[in-house]
Protein backbone atom coordinates (compact mmCIF):
# COMPACT_ATOMS: atom_id res chain seq x y z
CA UNK A 1 0.00 0.00 0.00
CA UNK A 2 1.45 3.53 -1.17
CA UNK A 3 0.04 7.16 -0.04
CA UNK A 4 -2.08 8.47 -2.22
CA UNK A 5 -0.62 11.58 -2.68
CA UNK A 6 3.15 11.42 -2.22
CA UNK A 7 3.10 7.18 -2.90
CA UNK A 8 5.73 6.89 0.05
CA UNK A 9 5.19 3.86 1.68
CA UNK A 10 5.92 4.54 5.32
CA UNK A 11 1.91 4.44 6.52
CA UNK A 12 0.78 3.95 10.18
CA UNK A 13 -2.68 3.03 10.99
CA UNK A 14 -3.77 6.52 12.85
CA UNK A 15 -8.19 5.21 12.93
CA UNK A 16 -9.35 2.14 12.67
CA UNK A 17 -12.11 1.38 11.11
CA UNK A 18 -15.88 1.99 12.73
CA UNK A 19 -17.78 1.46 9.07
CA UNK A 20 -16.87 -1.18 6.38
CA UNK A 21 -19.57 -0.60 3.59
CA UNK A 22 -20.72 1.84 1.36
CA UNK A 23 -24.52 1.62 2.49
CA UNK A 24 -23.36 2.74 6.04
CA UNK A 25 -21.84 5.88 5.49
CA UNK A 26 -24.55 9.15 5.42
CA UNK A 27 -24.13 11.76 2.11
CA UNK A 28 -26.55 14.22 3.79
CA UNK A 29 -25.64 17.63 5.49
CA UNK A 30 -28.17 15.85 8.29
CA UNK A 31 -25.64 15.08 11.07
CA UNK A 32 -26.09 12.05 13.32
CA UNK A 33 -23.57 10.07 15.49
CA UNK A 34 -23.42 7.77 12.78
CA UNK A 35 -22.48 10.34 10.33
CA UNK A 36 -18.93 10.24 12.10
CA UNK A 37 -18.46 7.16 11.87
CA UNK A 38 -15.48 6.37 9.07
CA UNK A 39 -13.13 3.68 7.33
CA UNK A 40 -10.08 2.85 8.66
CA UNK A 41 -7.96 5.85 8.33
CA UNK A 42 -4.23 5.57 7.57
CA UNK A 43 -1.44 8.03 7.74
CA UNK A 44 1.66 8.80 5.56
CA UNK A 45 4.81 9.84 7.54
CA UNK A 46 6.78 11.40 4.42
CA UNK A 47 3.91 13.89 3.35
CA UNK A 48 1.77 14.04 6.86
CA UNK A 49 -1.58 13.21 4.35
CA UNK A 50 -4.55 10.95 6.09
CA UNK A 51 -6.50 8.84 4.13
CA UNK A 52 -9.10 5.59 4.35
CA UNK A 53 -7.74 2.28 3.08
CA UNK A 54 -8.43 0.13 1.79
CA UNK A 55 -10.41 3.10 -0.16
CA UNK A 56 -13.77 2.24 -0.68
CA UNK A 57 -14.98 1.44 -4.43
CA UNK A 58 -17.24 2.96 -6.40
CA UNK A 59 -17.79 6.07 -3.95
CA UNK A 60 -18.26 8.41 -6.93
CA UNK A 61 -21.76 6.62 -8.23
CA UNK A 62 -22.95 7.13 -4.40
CA UNK A 63 -23.53 10.63 -5.66
CA UNK A 64 -25.85 10.72 -8.58
CA UNK A 65 -28.75 9.60 -6.52
CA UNK A 66 -28.14 12.01 -3.70
CA UNK A 67 -31.06 14.23 -2.41
CA UNK A 68 -30.34 16.35 0.10
CA UNK A 69 -33.41 18.55 1.08
CA UNK A 70 -31.30 19.69 4.49
CA UNK A 71 -28.55 21.52 2.22
CA UNK A 72 -31.01 23.49 1.08
CA UNK A 73 -31.42 25.27 4.45
CA UNK A 74 -28.33 26.58 4.32
CA UNK A 75 -28.09 28.53 1.24
CA UNK A 76 -27.91 31.80 2.33
CA UNK A 77 -24.46 30.80 4.62
CA UNK A 78 -22.75 29.31 1.88
CA UNK A 79 -23.91 32.25 -0.76
CA UNK A 80 -22.34 35.00 2.04
CA UNK A 81 -18.87 32.53 2.34
CA UNK A 82 -18.42 31.98 -1.05
CA UNK A 83 -18.73 36.00 -1.88
CA UNK A 84 -15.67 36.82 0.38
CA UNK A 85 -14.27 33.84 -1.49
CA UNK A 86 -14.57 35.23 -4.61
CA UNK A 87 -13.01 38.27 -3.10
CA UNK A 88 -9.77 36.51 -2.70
CA UNK A 89 -10.04 34.38 -6.16
CA UNK A 90 -10.46 38.08 -7.87
CA UNK A 91 -7.11 39.03 -6.17
CA UNK A 92 -5.55 36.31 -8.26
CA UNK A 93 -7.58 35.75 -11.56
CA UNK A 94 -6.12 36.79 -15.16
CA UNK A 95 -9.25 35.53 -16.81
CA UNK A 96 -13.21 35.16 -16.05
CA UNK A 97 -14.43 31.65 -16.91
CA UNK A 98 -14.85 29.54 -13.73
CA UNK A 99 -15.31 26.00 -13.56
CA UNK A 100 -16.83 24.99 -9.99
CA UNK A 101 -16.18 21.42 -9.41
CA UNK A 102 -18.90 19.19 -7.40
CA UNK A 103 -20.92 22.47 -7.37
CA UNK A 104 -24.23 20.72 -5.40
CA UNK A 105 -26.91 23.74 -6.10
CA UNK A 106 -25.33 26.34 -7.77
CA UNK A 107 -24.27 28.02 -4.39
CA UNK A 108 -20.56 29.33 -5.46
CA UNK A 109 -21.83 29.61 -9.14
CA UNK A 110 -24.02 32.39 -8.04
CA UNK A 111 -21.20 34.17 -5.97
CA UNK A 112 -19.45 33.06 -9.40
CA UNK A 113 -21.34 35.01 -11.55
CA UNK A 114 -22.42 38.10 -9.27
CA UNK A 115 -18.38 38.81 -9.16
CA UNK A 116 -18.23 39.03 -12.88
CA UNK A 117 -16.83 35.34 -14.11
CA UNK A 118 -18.62 32.90 -16.74
CA UNK A 119 -19.84 29.92 -14.47
CA UNK A 120 -19.94 26.40 -15.19
CA UNK A 121 -20.63 23.46 -13.06
CA UNK A 122 -19.67 19.96 -12.95
CA UNK A 123 -21.86 17.74 -10.68
CA UNK A 124 -23.19 14.01 -10.44
CA UNK A 125 -25.85 14.27 -7.99
CA UNK A 126 -29.11 14.05 -10.51
CA UNK A 127 -31.27 15.92 -7.98
CA UNK A 128 -28.19 18.59 -7.64
CA UNK A 129 -27.94 19.25 -11.53
CA UNK A 130 -31.65 20.11 -11.75
CA UNK A 131 -31.73 22.04 -8.84
CA UNK A 132 -28.66 24.27 -10.36
CA UNK A 133 -30.06 24.34 -14.30
CA UNK A 134 -33.12 25.59 -12.60
CA UNK A 135 -31.30 28.50 -11.30
CA UNK A 136 -30.00 28.77 -15.07
CA UNK A 137 -26.66 27.23 -14.67
CA UNK A 138 -24.61 24.83 -16.79
CA UNK A 139 -24.02 22.04 -15.45
CA UNK A 140 -22.01 19.25 -16.51
CA UNK A 141 -22.66 15.58 -14.86
CA UNK A 142 -20.01 13.98 -15.92
CA UNK A 143 -16.57 12.49 -14.25
CA UNK A 144 -14.03 15.03 -14.07
CA UNK A 145 -11.52 13.22 -15.95
CA UNK A 146 -14.28 13.10 -18.88
CA UNK A 147 -14.81 16.82 -18.99
CA UNK A 148 -11.03 16.98 -19.19
CA UNK A 149 -10.93 14.82 -22.11
CA UNK A 150 -14.19 17.00 -23.86
CA UNK A 151 -12.71 20.64 -22.70
CA UNK A 152 -9.05 20.78 -22.25
CA UNK A 153 -7.52 24.14 -21.26
CA UNK A 154 -10.74 25.98 -21.11
CA UNK A 155 -10.96 27.45 -17.42
CA UNK A 156 -9.47 30.20 -15.55
CA UNK A 157 -10.49 29.27 -12.58
CA UNK A 158 -11.01 26.22 -11.18
CA UNK A 159 -13.12 25.85 -7.90
CA UNK A 160 -13.63 22.65 -5.47
CA UNK A 161 -15.28 24.20 -1.87
CA UNK A 162 -15.38 20.67 -0.18
CA UNK A 163 -14.79 18.27 -2.68
CA UNK A 164 -11.10 16.91 -2.64
CA UNK A 165 -11.78 15.22 0.44
CA UNK A 166 -14.17 12.91 -1.36
CA UNK A 167 -11.63 11.76 -4.32
CA UNK A 168 -10.63 8.15 -4.12
CA UNK A 169 -7.99 9.22 -6.48
CA UNK A 170 -6.51 12.63 -5.67
CA UNK A 171 -3.37 12.69 -7.83
CA UNK A 172 -5.37 11.46 -11.17
CA UNK A 173 -8.19 14.11 -10.80
CA UNK A 174 -5.55 16.99 -9.59
CA UNK A 175 -3.88 15.80 -13.35
CA UNK A 176 -7.13 16.21 -14.43
CA UNK A 177 -7.62 19.58 -13.27
CA UNK A 178 -4.58 20.96 -14.39
CA UNK A 179 -5.87 19.67 -17.88
CA UNK A 180 -8.98 21.81 -17.69
CA UNK A 181 -7.14 24.66 -16.97
CA UNK A 182 -5.60 27.66 -19.39
CA UNK A 183 -1.93 28.54 -18.27
CA UNK A 184 -1.53 30.94 -15.52
CA UNK A 185 -5.28 29.57 -14.51
CA UNK A 186 -5.84 29.47 -10.65
CA UNK A 187 -7.56 26.14 -8.29
CA UNK A 188 -8.85 27.22 -5.29
CA UNK A 189 -9.98 24.59 -3.00
CA UNK A 190 -11.95 24.35 0.29
CA UNK A 191 -11.03 21.18 2.79
CA UNK A 192 -10.24 20.40 6.20
CA UNK A 193 -6.39 20.58 7.86
CA UNK A 194 -6.25 17.35 9.62
CA UNK A 195 -2.58 18.87 11.31
CA UNK A 196 -4.57 21.61 12.78
CA UNK A 197 -4.44 22.85 16.39
CA UNK A 198 -7.94 22.75 16.49
CA UNK A 199 -8.39 19.61 14.81
CA UNK A 200 -5.64 17.39 17.01
CA UNK A 201 -7.57 19.24 20.11
CA UNK A 202 -11.18 17.74 18.74
CA UNK A 203 -9.63 14.27 18.51
CA UNK A 204 -12.61 12.12 17.22
CA UNK A 205 -15.05 15.17 17.49
CA UNK A 206 -13.23 17.31 14.57
CA UNK A 207 -16.51 18.07 12.39
CA UNK A 208 -14.43 16.80 9.38
CA UNK A 209 -14.62 13.09 10.86
CA UNK A 210 -16.91 11.48 8.07
CA UNK A 211 -18.13 8.23 6.92
CA UNK A 212 -18.20 10.08 3.33
CA UNK A 213 -14.25 11.66 3.79
CA UNK A 214 -11.72 9.56 2.44
CA UNK A 215 -9.02 12.26 2.01
CA UNK A 216 -7.42 14.54 5.08
CA UNK A 217 -5.43 16.51 4.07
CA UNK A 218 -2.73 18.95 5.59
CA UNK A 219 -1.14 22.25 4.15
CA UNK A 220 1.90 20.51 3.49
CA UNK A 221 0.20 17.39 2.03
CA UNK A 222 -1.76 19.46 -0.25
CA UNK A 223 0.97 21.53 -1.05
CA UNK A 224 2.63 18.68 -2.29
CA UNK A 225 -0.11 17.19 -4.51
CA UNK A 226 -0.49 20.67 -6.37
CA UNK A 227 3.40 20.63 -7.04
CA UNK A 228 2.82 17.09 -8.20
CA UNK A 229 0.57 18.68 -10.37
CA UNK A 230 2.50 21.07 -11.92
CA UNK A 231 1.14 23.94 -9.68
CA UNK A 232 2.38 26.57 -7.77
CA UNK A 233 1.16 27.68 -4.30
CA UNK A 234 -0.28 30.86 -4.27
CA UNK A 235 -1.86 31.51 -0.86
CA UNK A 236 -3.09 29.49 2.48
CA UNK A 237 -5.42 30.54 4.43
CA UNK A 238 -8.59 29.92 6.87
CA UNK A 239 -12.49 29.21 4.91
CA UNK A 240 -14.26 32.47 5.58
CA UNK A 241 -17.33 30.23 6.76
CA UNK A 242 -20.48 32.50 7.26
CA UNK A 243 -22.55 31.10 10.41
CA UNK A 244 -26.29 31.83 10.99
CA UNK A 245 -27.50 31.07 14.16
CA UNK A 246 -29.12 28.03 12.01
CA UNK A 247 -26.00 26.59 10.49
CA UNK A 248 -24.06 26.87 13.67
CA UNK A 249 -26.97 25.33 15.92
CA UNK A 250 -27.00 22.07 12.90
CA UNK A 251 -22.86 22.08 13.21
CA UNK A 252 -23.03 22.13 17.12
CA UNK A 253 -25.66 19.17 17.42
CA UNK A 254 -22.27 16.25 17.05
CA UNK A 255 -21.44 17.83 20.73
CA UNK A 256 -23.16 16.92 23.96
CA UNK A 257 -23.84 21.04 24.59
CA UNK A 258 -25.79 21.75 21.63
CA UNK A 259 -28.56 22.79 23.43
CA UNK A 260 -27.01 24.47 25.77
CA UNK A 261 -24.52 26.42 23.01
CA UNK A 262 -27.47 26.77 20.84
CA UNK A 263 -29.87 28.77 23.49
CA UNK A 264 -26.56 31.04 24.52
CA UNK A 265 -25.48 32.24 20.88
CA UNK A 266 -29.47 33.04 20.13
CA UNK A 267 -29.33 36.23 21.28
CA UNK A 268 -25.90 37.29 19.95
CA UNK A 269 -27.54 36.41 16.30
CA UNK A 270 -30.54 38.48 17.12
CA UNK A 271 -28.02 41.61 17.53
CA UNK A 272 -25.53 40.69 14.55
CA UNK A 273 -27.54 38.05 12.24
CA UNK A 274 -24.17 36.93 10.12
CA UNK A 275 -21.20 36.19 11.59
CA UNK A 276 -17.53 35.15 9.95
CA UNK A 277 -15.74 32.25 11.08
CA UNK A 278 -12.44 32.27 10.15
CA UNK A 279 -11.24 28.59 12.18
CA UNK A 280 -8.26 26.96 12.42
CA UNK A 281 -8.52 23.74 10.43
CA UNK A 282 -10.76 25.26 7.81
CA UNK A 283 -8.29 25.75 5.00
CA UNK A 284 -8.69 27.88 1.55
CA UNK A 285 -5.70 27.14 -0.58
CA UNK A 286 -4.98 28.50 -3.91
CA UNK A 287 -2.29 27.25 -6.35
CA UNK A 288 -1.51 28.67 -10.12
CA UNK A 289 -0.89 26.36 -13.14
CA UNK A 290 2.16 28.36 -14.76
Amino acid sequence: MRCVVCEGSDLEEIRPAEIGRLDEVSFSYSFSPEHTKTFRVVRCRTCTHQFCAPLPESVSDSYRDVVDQEYLKHADSRRLAAEAVMRTVGQYAAGRKLLDVGCATGDFLDAGRAAGFDVEGLELSTWSCAVARERGFTVHQQRLSELAESAPAQYDVVSLIGVIEHFPDPRAEMANLAKLMRPGGVIVMWTGDVDSWLARVLGRRWWYWQGQHIQYFTEKSLSTLARWAGFEPLATERYPFAATHATLSNSLRRYPFHAVASALLAPVFKIKPVIYLRLPGEMLFLARRP
